[in-house]
């Protein structure tokens, strides 16, 4: 009998015109007795290649396929004489060895053939790319679920007007229980708002509400819980509403995340803060009170030794006279030790609440090479300059910070070297900006070379410390605490202080100052 005719079948041409395959096969022996034109369509087979293996579609079965048909015979002969029908799928190997999963409905016909027992009818629709949608949403929802567990936070979903509210495995978690345990995924408003605090319960209702009342494309807020295991827990809750086509909410989706951990750490960080701002300023005010106490009896020692020499000079001999200077000196070097400390102690407590003012940059670079003429006609140094900017700033602490700088790149220099200083001025880049974390948007470059003494590269971040000396008291005189003062102007304007050296080949210190602290 020919494969596309069948003289029982008088819906044939209507059977040939269904989008699913549609075949006929006897049992025990899985003879396909007819077919529609979809076999080709679906499969990629012709009738030819049915026909050259007997009838049978077990060259295109697979083993594991194979022995799942042996099974439903079981089932096939258990449903003979009911008319029930069947549904399973069955994975095939298309002509081009891709893989048809194709979904069977399939029901027991009577033979009229005396060599079968009887014949299946089978109505087989391809759910090939279905099937790999689902797989893919599986796949997905398990990353979801995965990523829930690993950030610690649930998503849920709520349709306006309903009771409940759709959560997800991950916020089961947050609340500190096992969504297995839930078989309703369907939560109501009480359910979660029992975990809230009393005293926020409230502000928890309004702020959620309000945002769907007002429409909000977005909102977010933070409140607390006690979970089931009566852990107190901080969540971050944001939520996005879902408008229809006349601007109606209907519908919010949002995600409640466990950020207790980042609170815990940000109190702590906060209560770090608040003990370090008080020990600085303990030690602030001390180093004032301390340096500001120490003048008067530093004043006596100077006046008693100057009286001594004034009044007894004819009976010292030179060693007298020696250990008197030695004690003028040292008196000396001890004043300006502390006004040093004075003046570091008024620069950190003067952190930024003063108002700015604007600052013209070569007003204030002329202003400390006056101060300095005594320095630079003694060792005849040469200082050019750039046209520098004008910026908003503190004027005397801007005076002090290049009044320090050009000092040192005239102080540092051999005694057989005339001091060449150059200063310069340029924008700084973008990429300069982010590489040192600055926090504006726009920063001026300016760079103080000199052709000094310099120093090794192992001690350019420690010269800005207090009290630090690379050289020693006997070749240059300091105090140590110059630099460190520069560095706390700086931090003061929100900018940034380097300095790059090579011993005997000069130093170069970059100023990062902001167009607008």
């Amino acid at each position: 009998m020919p494969l596309y005719q069948r003289d029982n079948i008088p819906l044939e041409k209507f059977i040939q015109l269904i989008p699913d395959l549609v075949y006929i096969q006897e049992f025990p022996s899985k003879r396909i007795t007819f077919i529609n034109r979809k076999f080709t369509d679906i499969l990629g087979y012709q009738k030819e290649d049915l026909i050259q293996n007997d009838f049978s579609l077990d060259f295109a079965l697979s083993e594991s396929e194979l022995k799942k048909w042996e099974l439903r015979l079981e089932e096939y002969n258990k449903i003979i004489n009911t008319g029930e029908r069947i549904e399973h799928n069955i994975e095939l190997k298309h002509k081009n060895g891709s893989k048809v999963i194709l979904r069977h409905r399939s029901m027991v016909l009577r033979s009229q053939s005396p060599e079968a027992q009887f014949e299946i009818l089978h109505i087989a629709e391809d759910i090939t790319q279905l099937q790999k949608h689902n797989e893919l949403i599986l796949q997905q929802r398990n990353q979801l679920n995965e990523a829930e567990k690993i950030f610690k936070y649930g998503s849920w979903e709520w349709y306006v007007g309903a009771d409940t509210v759709s959560w997800s495995d991950g916020l089961y978690e947050v609340f500190g229980y096992d969504a297995k345990d839930f078989e309703e995924k369907e939560m109501t408003f009480g359910f979660y708002q029992k975990h809230i605090p009393v005293h926020e319960l409230e502000y928890t209702r309004s702020i959620s509400m309000q945002s769907v009342q007002d429409k909000k494309t977005y909102y977010e807020f933070e409140h607390s819980i006690i979970d089931a295991k009566g852990v107190f827990k901080y969540l971050a809750v944001k939520g996005k509403c879902y408008l229809d086509a006349e601007g109606n909410v209907i519908k919010v989706l949002g995600t409640s995340a466990d950020i207790t951990q980042i609170k815990n750490y940000e109190q702590a960080l906060e209560k770090k803060i608040e003990e370090l701002f008080r020990s600085n300023q303990d030690l602030e005010q001390f180093a004032y009170i301390a340096s500001h106490d120490l003048q008067e009896p530093l004043r006596k020692i100077a006046a008693f030794a100057n009286k001594l020499i004034e009044r007894s000079s004819d009976n010292l001999n030179e060693e007298g006279r020696f250990f008197i200077d030695r004690i003028l000196y040292s008196s000396d070097r001890m004043k300006s030790l502390i006004d040093n400390l004075l003046a570091y102690s008024r620069i950190s407590r003067n952190n930024i609440p003063l108002p700015l003012a604007e600052v013209n940059l070569n007003q204030i670079v002329q202003n400390a090479i006056g101060d300095l003429e005594i320095s630079v006609a003694n060792k005849n140094a040469q200082i050019t300059v750039e046209e520098l900017p004008i910026i908003q700033a503190f004027p005397s602490q801007m005076h002090q910070l290049f009044l320090n700088l050009i000092s040192n790149a005239i102080k540092f220099v051999d005694e057989s070297t005339q001091p060449i200083v150059n200063i310069q001025v340029k924008e700084a880049s973008l990429e300069e900006i982010l590489k040192l974390k600055l926090t504006d948007t726009q920063y001026w470059k300016i760079t103080i070379s000199d052709n000094g003494i310099g120093f090794e590269e192992e001690y350019k971040e420690k010269i800005f410390t207090m009290f630090h000396r690379v050289h020693g008291n006997a070749e240059f005189e300091g105090t140590g605490l110059g630099l460190a003062i520069c560095a706390k102007i700086v931090e003061n304007h929100r900018g940034h202080l380097s300095a790059q050296s090579t011993l005997q080949q000069g130093s170069v210190f970059t100023l990062y100052l902001p167009f607008k602290p």
